[in-house]
């Protein structure tokens, strides 16, 4: 993996980041708002069995609220998942604006970047399986 200097893009981006970021947290009334219009997962609703996203949307809902163990407990791989996106939406301004390099990513996932994201989704769902959430 090379090391280079962000683009006009990559700014723009990371600017775009922190926006969306931004957005998530100000919007809360709204996403508060339509939550109990929701669809359950069919799934689920079909089958008992939760899908690998299962307790996503109560998940969200948690965070929203300030419940970061709630959240992690309803579907830890979409609690940190959303906990990350919005780190690096404070973060990605800051890290371009001082100047600093940004990785050039391959086209493709190293083998065992993909592997390690397979695992997480299978952990996370046998995490549901286990809980019954």
């Amino acid at each position: 993996m090379r090391w280079r200097p962000a683009t006009r893009e990559e700014r723009h981006l990371a600017w775009l980041w922190a926006g969306s970021a931004l957005a998530a947290v100000v919007l809360r009334p709204f996403w508060l708002l339509i939550a109990p219009v929701l669809p359950a997962c069919p799934l689920r609703t079909l089958t008992g069995v939760p899908c690998p996203t299962c307790g996503s949307t109560r998940a969200g809902l948690a965070l929203v609220q300030g419940d970061v163990p709630g959240a992690l407990h309803l579907n830890p791989l979409v609690a940190l998942t959303a906990l990350a996106f919005l780190l690096g939406g404070v973060i990605a301004p800051f890290w371009v604006g001082l100047g600093r390099k940004v990785p050039d990513l391959p086209a493709r996932w190293p083998l065992g970047l993909r592997i390690a994201v397979l695992a997480a989704i299978i952990a996370n769902w046998v995490w549901l399986l286990a809980t019954g959430l």
